[in-house]
């Protein structure tokens, strides 16, 4: 039998995902469910029995990396961590990739974002976070400073940015201000205290989250006049190169602003 069930795989975070209402619009209604579990190895084992492919999201990016390292293709590899992973009939995964670096590159490229050449702090460092260090090398940024929770997963971050050949340093106090600061945690809390170690006088705030969870970012940003963007470029980019791989091919004419007319719709 072909398979054509799609879903993504998280924690209970998801409930609210619009990722269904993106590819149900490329591929029609139906076709997209979310599974969320607290435990990976369950949730692939689940998605190898049914599906056709599946998007991860956190905490499950890095599980995924690991479970499906034989089909990893180049850019999963640098980032180390993976978001889209596509199976075949029998249920074998054919291929583990990332597409939030083509997301993060296609928001930077919308929002006219300049990267080349500037310091890059990232506030975070899981499995997204990978990914804005991959995006941040291959737009030509001069470097990343890592502000995390835990100093050990900070330093983790900063190898996987001279594994790509990207300066990379932990952030300590007195460190050198970002010009361009990418939020890539799930949850944030004194958004003020972190812009404020982050970034300078002047920049600019990406917050990789949408919708309601991106609002304190978005007004702690605001209050202090700096430019402000959220998840929303990214997370459509990221999907429809998803969508792409699931499909095997080239999408349907007018597949792309349906899926963003569909996102849209779903954030409202």
């Amino acid at each position: 039998m072909v398979r054509t069930g799609l879903a993504l795989i998280g924690d209970q975070r998801i409930a609210h995902s619009p990722s269904p209402a993106i590819h149900d619009a490329i591929f029609g209604a139906g076709t997209y469910a979310l599974m969320a579990f607290d435990d990976a190895d369950a949730a692939f084992a689940c998605a190898e029995a049914s599906l056709r492919g599946v998007n991860v999201t956190a905490p499950h990016k890095l599980a995924a990396a690991t479970r499906y390292r034989a089909v990893l293709d180049e850019t999963a590899r640098r980032v180390g961590a993976v978001n889209t992973v596509v199976y075949d009939d029998a249920g074998r995964a054919t291929l583990a990739t990332n597409t939030d670096v083509a997301g993060l590159l296609e928001a930077w490229r919308r929002a006219a974002i300049a990267v080349e050449g500037q310091t890059v702090g990232i506030i975070g460092a899981g499995g997204a976070a990978r990914a804005v260090v991959v995006a941040a090398r291959d737009a030509g940024a001069a470097g990343v400073v890592v502000h995390a929770r835990s100093r050990d997963r900070a330093v983790d971050l900063v190898r996987v940015a001279a594994a790509v050949g990207l300066d990379g340093t932990v952030a300590e106090p007195g460190s050198v201000p970002a010009s361009l600061v990418i939020v890539a945690v799930s949850d944030l809390d004194d958004v003020d205290g972190w812009l404020s170690r982050a970034l300078g006088a002047v920049g600019v705030v990406h917050d990789l989250r949408y919708g309601i969870r991106a609002h304190a970012t978005r007004n702690a940003s605001l209050r202090r006049g700096l430019h402000f963007i959220d998840g929303t470029s990214m997370l459509l980019g990221q999907a429809v190169a998803s969508a792409v791989h699931f499909a095997n091919g080239p999408l349907r004419d007018g597949a792309r602003n349906a899926a963003g007319s569909a996102l849209a719709a779903s954030l409202r």
